[in-house]
Formats: C-alpha cells, structure tokens, sequence
C-alpha cells in the first residue's frame, strides 16, 4: 500500500508541478506563515509549495497516509482528521490549502467554516481544484470513491467562489491554472 500511494502521490506531483508552483506564489511561504493543507495525503505535494514556512501541517483522514508521511517528511507535522472537524484552535494559521480535495468533502460548508475558523484575521484560503469538465471518469471515480468513502462533487470557479462567500469569505477571487483553477478567500 506504502509503494501505490508514494507512486500516486509523485504522478499527481509532476502532473501538477507548474500549478503547484503558482500556489506557492499564492501561499506566499515567508518564515512567520503557519500553513494548514487540509487533505494533503504524505505531504508529497505539500513540500513543493510550502517550504519556508514557519510551521507546515497536513490534515489528513487516512492513518496510512498520516503514518507514511511522518515517515517521509519528518519536518512536516501530520494530524489525522477530517475538513468538517479542524482539531486546532481558532485563529492558528495564516494560510489554508486544500489541494484537489475539496470535491471529496461530504459537507464541504462545515468545511469552509472549519477552514476560517482556523485561520488568524486577514489570513488566505487557497483551494485548487479540477472543473467539472476534467473530473474523472465513471471508472476512476468508482475506484477513487471507494477509497474516498464515495463522496465526489466538482464545481466550476463561479459556483466555488459562491460558496466561500456564503462561507464569510472576503476578497474572493479566481484564477486558472494549467490542469485546474485556484480560488482564494481572506478571513
């Protein structure tokens, strides 16, 4: 299992390499930034955009994934856990990602509520995300829903960006990327 997710993990990497190299000019990673990425996997893709922040976490719901990051990224911290249940305090983080994984959230409002909750005042929330156009096929998305315990719903950035204003997200905007689109909110 260890080997099937690093080999994944690095495909979804050099996949995304030139859209995760924009997200780290969003996430903007100076050493007082303290970085949740919520759904990060092993923190393969995490490293490429977050190195130089202060502190580095991924939340993660799958232990396997959790333990081999640990492993792997042991300047990374690791915390099992679900989007719709943040275990951290209010106001912790300056920045908030969520990396091709907002589409697995079962209650993605509690989500975004979760997300602002945790971060400080005037702190950005970056998500990338596929448009419903590249989202996979019915026998991807079978096999991706039985590992992501079923749950898949795609919006376009329009649709997205409604929602993180109805999430009391400020400043909301939208850009493209290369193999998807970057939407971002201020608390």
């Amino acid at each position: 299992m260890a080997f099937l997710v690093r080999l994944m993990e690095r495909t979804s990497v050099r996949k995304r390499a030139p859209d995760l190299a924009e997200l780290r000019t969003l996430i903007a990673p100076i050493s007082g930034v303290h970085l949740l990425d919520v759904g990060g996997g092993a923190g393969a893709a995490t490293e490429q955009f977050a190195t130089g922040c202060a502190e580095v976490v991924v939340l993660e719901p799958d232990r396997r994934k959790v333990a081999q990051g640990r492993r792997l990224r042991p300047t990374v911290r690791f915390q099992e856990g679900r989007a719709e249940d943040i275990p951290f305090p209010d106001a912790t983080f300056e920045r908030v990602t969520a990396v091709v994984t907002f589409h697995h959230m079962e209650d993605q409002e509690s989500a975004l509520a979760e997300m602002r909750r945790v971060l400080r005042d005037s702190g950005r929330l970056v998500l990338f995300e596929l448009p419903p156009s590249r989202a996979p096929g019915p026998i991807y998305r079978w096999i991706a829903g039985y590992r992501h315990a079923g749950h898949m719903a795609f919006h376009g950035p329009e649709e997205l960006k409604e929602k993180l204003l109805s999430a009391g997200f400020k400043e909301v905007s939208d850009r493209q990327g290369v193999t998807g689109y970057f939407v971002l909110g201020t608390k």
